[in-house]
């Protein structure tokens, strides 16, 4: 954690909090081996940590706008004796790798500043966890910890998570009720890219102090190329001119401007004229297509293994 005591002066930062679970990786649509001794919702297999498509992008786009971006997760699951710490250390792991891949190029870093997370549970078995805690949600312990901890203003910050307790948990930490977001079929944005969407382009006046507004920029540079150093993507000539195809189509059906489009074996470079969301988000769709593209016809995909079930 940050430790703040040689800069007592310095200002406290505006943060993401983040919900886990169907908010940055896939829960309630994953197969029934995932919950296989523990009850279902409690993640604890680093094998099935699966990033929600965009999510990296989005979360990408609100660290380059200079939010801090915490992740705060109930897991209950180990009250319940689903699984210890570790479990749950190892499926953050996953998700850490996952989301610092360089796959694009475009960010190098610790996406995730730090990760919360409360086992407690009132209905629990396994002590000390069996009761309830000022850090399960929809208590906001965990999002007032980070901020002593790691220098964050939660007034100034905002909550994404899938359920209503995800919200409540950062109106009691501080957080405006105007800056809470439900994310998923139940809520107001359809997903985490949505939501940094609105957060990037709030109003002037709304009392962040982060400069939210993404700029359109011509020049915009983002980069795909396959995360395996030992398997040439585009390798034969079809590949290639697929991959342009599907870039310059992307292009057309959104209205973004290719300033320039550079492809070799190993990777597609791409100049948009827009912000670095929406940039990545159509690196994302890019990838996306060429994926299903290369797997109808050759059986695996172009830039990434994930797992198959």
């Amino acid at each position: 954690m940050e430790d703040r005591s040689d800069n007592p002066n310095e200002p406290l930062r505006a943060a993401i909090f983040l919900d886990r679970d169907d908010t940055v990786n896939v829960n309630a649509d994953l197969p029934e081996a995932a919950w296989e001794g523990v009850k279902w919702g409690d993640l604890l297999k680093p094998e099935y940590a699966i990033l929600i498509d965009g999510a990296r992008e989005a979360l990408i786009a609100l660290k380059q706008a200079g939010y801090a971006l915490v992740v705060i997760t109930n897991q209950g699951g180990l009250a319940r004796g689903g699984g210890t710490t570790r479990d749950v250390e190892a499926v953050n792991d996953a998700l850490r790798r996952k989301l610092n891949e360089s796959s694009d190029g475009v960010f190098g870093e610790q996406l995730i500043d730090a990760w919360y997370f409360a086992p407690h549970h009132a209905e629990g078995v396994v002590p000390p966890y069996d009761c309830d805690h000022e850090w399960r949600k929809p208590n906001g312990g965990m999002i007032r910890a980070a901020c002593e901890e790691l220098g964050l203003d939660a007034s100034k910050s905002w909550m994404i998570g899938d359920k209503q307790r995800d919200l409540d948990a950062g109106i009691d930490a501080g957080v405006p009720k105007e800056h809470t977001i439900q994310v998923g079929p139940r809520g107001s944005h359809a997903d985490l890219m949505s939501a940094a969407e609105e957060i990037l382009t709030e109003p002037e006046g709304s009392g962040s102090t982060v400069d939210a507004h993404p700029k359109i920029v011509p020049g915009t540079r983002v980069v795909l190329h396959s995360t395996d150093e030992a398997f040439i993507p585009m390798a034969d000539q079809r590949t290639r001119e697929m991959v342009e195809a599907v870039a310059r189509g992307i292009a057309e059906r959104t209205g973004i401007e290719v300033h320039e489009l550079n492809i070799d074996e190993r990777q597609i470079e791409v100049v948009l004229g827009v912000h670095k969301l929406a940039a990545l988000a159509f690196m994302a769709q890019l990838r996306r297509d060429t994926n299903r593209w290369h797997e109808r016809h050759f059986g695996v995909p172009l830039w990434s293994i994930d797992r198959d079930w």
